[in-house]
């Protein structure tokens, strides 16, 4: 009961900021915004989303070796696909991540390293988005309603170190595992004891580490580039142009990582619309931009249901909660 009102609960708030945006929409005026976008850009922008999730992919592939997981590329980038697919229809925005992790463990045989794979992945791309945010917020003086920011990316900063300190420093793990103790909290201890393990293995292999880090850089500034090519498109300008983009896309990034809706959806629209227009963007235009990224994901994950019922996955997989519970046990 607790779980449906949860889902409940993030449902109705994706719903009320979906209508609080279109409460202050001109409908005749996004029209003629949208339907003057230049094409060209936005294919320019779909294909460049293609191959940053290729990208992605590859990354991912690079830190299967140190912990022996082997599976080739092709199944990697299929399976990558398939969880951007799946994201669109899942309540988190992690929940494409925990199909990745589900059927990679059937590939592979290993559920720890499955799971450590995936979080380091996500791990390397949320390092290089908040370096890049804090040198170009820093670079720009960017400021919302005359706060910087650049102090907020830095507070999240601190506590995205802390939570990879327990994880791959041994005198900090030991602290959050007496912490579990004296909570009573055996079997989420013996969850973080697992990934512990795992992703240490990384320790003895810096090589993959280094690899992948340097990966992210182009990926994320790959995303930035291409909302600025989905800007461009409208013509949008803003105070600082790239830079803008620079500061916007990170922040907004994280801020649908928050859990309190579905998938994000409402926040990240709301986000596009409230920094762009702090830049000088119209309503309308920083609307659009939203719609059309939102676009450039839904077209660019659909190869990933070409996967899934290539495989018959729709007829053989298990439920959703059958695949949270064979992650998470």
């Amino acid at each position: 009961m607790k779980k449906y009102a949860v889902m409940a609960l993030k449902i109705g708030i994706s719903v009320g900021l979906y209508a609080y945006i279109l409460s202050k929409v001109n409908i005749a005026h996004l029209w003629e915004t949208a339907k003057h976008a230049q094409a060209s850009y936005f294919v320019a922008a779909l294909a460049g989303y293609f191959l940053i999730q290729a990208l992605s992919a590859y990354r991912w592939y690079v830190l299967l070796a140190p912990l022996g997981l082997r599976v080739s590329f092709w199944r990697i980038l299929a399976v990558y696909f398939l969880g951007m697919y799946s994201s669109l229809f899942l309540p988190s925005t992690i929940g494409g991540d925990v199909l990745r992790i589900y059927y990679l463990h059937k590939d592979a045989r290993n559920l720890s390293g499955a799971a450590a794979t995936v979080f380091l992945d996500r791990d390397m791309g949320l390092a290089a988005l908040l370096a890049m945010a804090i040198v170009a917020s820093v670079a720009a003086g960017t400021t919302f309603k005359g706060v910087p920011l650049w102090p907020i990316f830095g507070f999240i900063t601190i506590g995205f170190t802390a939570i990879n300190l327990a994880l791959f420093y041994r005198p900090t793990y030991n602290l959050l595992h007496q912490l579990m103790k004296l909570l009573r909290l055996k079997r989420v201890d013996e969850k973080i004891e697992r990934m512990f393990v795992s992703v240490s293995s990384y320790r003895r292999h810096p090589g993959a580490m280094v690899k992948a880090a340097l990966i992210s850089v182009p990926i994320q500034l790959g995303g930035v580039f291409i909302n600025a090519l989905a800007g461009a498109s409208i013509g949008l300008t803003t105070r600082h142009g790239f830079v803008d983009y620079l500061v916007f896309i990170p922040a907004i990034s994280l801020i649908m990582m928050n859990p309190i809706s579905v998938n994000g959806m409402g926040w990240r629209e709301e986000a596009y619309i409230v920094l762009f227009m702090s830049a000088g963007a119209s309503y309308d235009q920083s609307t659009v931009l939203s719609l059309l990224w939102l676009a450039v994901v839904v077209l660019s994950s659909l190869p990933g249901g070409l996967v899934y019922f290539l495989e018959g996955i729709g007829k053989k997989a298990a439920p959703s909660e059958a695949i949270e519970e064979s992650v998470v046990s």
